[in-house]
C-alpha cells in the first residue's frame, strides 16, 4: 500500500467527519462528495484503518491518503498540454481555462496528464501523475503536479504550511490604482489578499478595465473572483460574480494564474516558474482602448 499523503489534524481543533476533513486537508478532493467516495473506495484511510465517511474525526489523529487499487482511469484527450517544467519526480503544466484540475468526471487535466509526462523512473512512482493542488475550472494557468509519492507528499505540505508563493493576473472591470490588500473573510474563514494594479483601458461598457496582478495569501474557494466582486472591480468574463453585460461571449473569464514558486520536493531548492497571460488580455484592452479613443480623442484620462 503507498501512502500519497498524510494529515494530522492539530490540537485543539474542533471534531470533524472524515470526508469534509478529507477534502479540506487534501488537494485531491475538490469536493466532500469526491472525498466521500475516496473513502468508500478504501484510499482515505483513519488512523491506518478503513472506517465510514461519516466518523468523526479529532486532534492527533492521522488521516492518510493511499494509492487507488482501482483500475486506472482512461485518459482524457487534449489536443495540447504545455508543459512549463519537469523532472522525474514533478511537473508544472498550464491548464487550459474550462477544465476542472480533478474530481468525479472524466473530463479533467488530471486525467489528461499521462500522455503528456514521462513516466518516472523513481522506486515510489505514481501510476498517474496527480495534481497537488486545486484552479478554478474557469481559470487557466500554472498547476504543479506530483509523479511519485514522495513528491506528492512534499507538494501537499509546502501548500499546506503555505510555503508557496502564487501570482494571477487579471482584467478587473472599473479602474483599480496604486496597490491593496482585502481582507474580507470568505466563508467564515479568513482570507488575504494583495493586488497592484498593471494597466488601464478605456472602454464603452465599462468605463475601464484595469489588469492587475493577484496575490492571495489563503487558498478559500473563488477567493480571488469574491474578492475583486467586494472591491467593486469584478473580474471580466465571470458568470457568478460580475454583473450583466460583461462576459463577452466566447472570451471566458480574465483570470491567469501566471507564477508559482515553491521548494523542490526531493531537492529543496526553490523552483520559480512564470509564464505571461494569454494574448487575450493584451488584444482585449489594445482593441477597446482604440474603439474609444476614435469616438472620444486620445486622451485616456
Amino acid at each position: 500500500m503507498q501512502i500519497l499523503d498524510r494529515h494530522v489534524v492539530p490540537a485543539g481543533a474542533e471534531p470533524e467527519r472524515l470526508d469534509k476533513v478529507a477534502h479540506l486537508a487534501f488537494g485531491a478532493f475538490p469536493t466532500k462528495s469526491a472525498a466521500r467516495k475516496a473513502v468508500r473506495r478504501g484510499e482515505v484511510l483513519l488512523d491506518g484503518e478503513h472506517v465510514e465517511s461519516s466518523r468523526w474525526v479529532r486532534s492527533g489523529q492521522v488521516v492518510t491518503v493511499v494509492e487507488s487499487s482501482q483500475p486506472l482511469p482512461p485518459v482524457y484527450t487534449l489536443q495540447t498540454l504545455e508543459v512549463a517544467f519537469e523532472d522525474d519526480s514533478m511537473a508544472v503544466v498550464v491548464k487550459p481555462p474550462g477544465i476542472p484540475v480533478n474530481g468525479n468526471r472524466h473530463r479533467t487535466l488530471e486525467h489528461a496528464l499521462p500522455p503528456f509526462l514521462a513516466p518516472s523512473t523513481r522506486p515510489d512512482a505514481l501510476r498517474m501523475p496527480r495534481p497537488a493542488h486545486r484552479l478554478d475550472g474557469p481559470t487557466g494557468g500554472l498547476v504543479a503536479v506530483a509523479k511519485t509519492a514522495t513528491a506528492l507528499a512534499g507538494l501537499s505540505e509546502a501548500f499546506h504550511r503555505r510555503d508557496v508563493s502564487k501570482r494571477y493576473e487579471a482584467l478587473a472591470v472599473g479602474r483599480l490604482d496604486g496597490k491593496g490588500r482585502v481582507t474580507e473573510p470568505l466563508d467564515g474563514r479568513d482570507a488575504d489578499t494583495t493586488w497592484e494594479a498593471l494597466e488601464h483601458a478605456r472602454t464603452f461598457k465599462p468605463d475601464w478595465v484595469t489588469r492587475v496582478a493577484l496575490f492571495p495569501h489563503t487558498g478559500r474557494t473563488h477567493q480571488l473572483r469574491r474578492h475583486l466582486a467586494h472591491l467593486g472591480t469584478p473580474i471580466l468574463g465571470d458568470k457568478q460574480y460580475a454583473r450583466d453585460g460583461l462576459l463577452y461571449r466566447g472570451k471566458g473569464l480574465f483570470l491567469w494564474a501566471v507564477a508559482l514558486e515553491l521548494p523542490h520536493p526531493v531537492t529543496g531548492a526553490r523552483l520559480a516558474i512564470e509564464i505571461p497571460p494569454p494574448a487575450k488580455f493584451a488584444s482585449f484592452m489594445a482593441r477597446e482602448q482604440r474603439r474609444w479613443e476614435r469616438h472620444h480623442g486620445s486622451s485616456s484620462e
